[in-house]
């Protein structure tokens, strides 16, 4: 048998290498995805996606406490006015029977997700001849921050900062019993341009209170009732 020369044996070995190492570049680019000397490990794609959301504007406005009763009375013989607010003032010495322990207004939220501005308008017996009757009668309206009114039950968080424009009574446009129910209503924060109702939980809210002066020679009837619609506003 004829030997291989020397020659043959290293080409041979030669041959064995390149493909050994050929074969070991060809395996790296495919486990770390590079390239060597022009090979590649895979062909390689992309795509894309695509995420879309709409938040939707919500004006909604909650009145929380719904009913407001002075009460059946009279005036004591020795006053000539029974004065009464739901703020829980009241000239007790004068007001006979009437409801003594009446301390909540309507509780205003604004529930939406947009700044709001809120108006009334009141329907049944809203001026205070109607309402009460006889001698100098008041029917009055005012509005506060909840912050400042304290009153319990809020939907959301119990209000820490003025809810119109952010202040006492800044925003509002009726802050004390200056102003008369009326059927037509009043603006009570801010009106038909601006909207200062916050919607952020901790200052959502304001009281809308009443008072009444009841003359000693209002006459006696039946129940007599005033219904209050309070409209909000947003913009867009």
């Amino acid at each position: 048998m004829k030997e291989l020369s020397n020659k043959t044996i290293f080409a041979i070995l030669a041959v064995t290498l390149i493909i050994a190492l050929t074969g070991t570049f060809v395996n790296m680019g495919r486990i770390y995805g590079i390239e060597y000397l022009g090979l590649t490990g895979a062909a390689t794609a992309a795509d894309s996606g695509n995420a879309t959301i709409t938040i939707s504007q919500s004006t909604s406005i909650t009145n929380n406490f719904d009913f407001i009763q002075f009460g059946a009375g009279f005036v004591n013989s020795s006053c000539t006015v029974c004065v009464m607010d739901t703020n829980g003032i009241i000239t007790a010495a004068c007001c006979g029977t009437f409801n003594q322990s009446n301390n909540l207004g309507f509780l205003l939220e604004n529930t939406g997700n947009v700044n709001l501005s809120v108006n009334y308008t009141c329907t049944g017996s809203c001026a205070a001849a109607e309402f009460i009757g006889g001698t100098n009668p008041a029917f009055q309206i005012r509005a506060t921050n909840n912050s400042f009114a304290t009153q319990a039950g809020e939907i959301s968080a119990a209000d820490t900062l003025g809810s119109c424009n952010n202040d006492l009574f800044r925003g509002f446009n009726i802050t004390n019993y200056s102003v008369s129910v009326a059927a037509s209503g009043h603006w009570l924060c801010g009106n038909g341009s601006v909207f200062p109702l916050d919607f952020t939980d901790n200052q959502d809210a304001f009281v809308v209170d009443l008072n009444v002066s009841v003359p000693s020679d209002a006459p006696t009837a039946a129940i007599r009732n005033a219904t209050f619609v309070f409209n909000a506003l947003a913009t867009g």
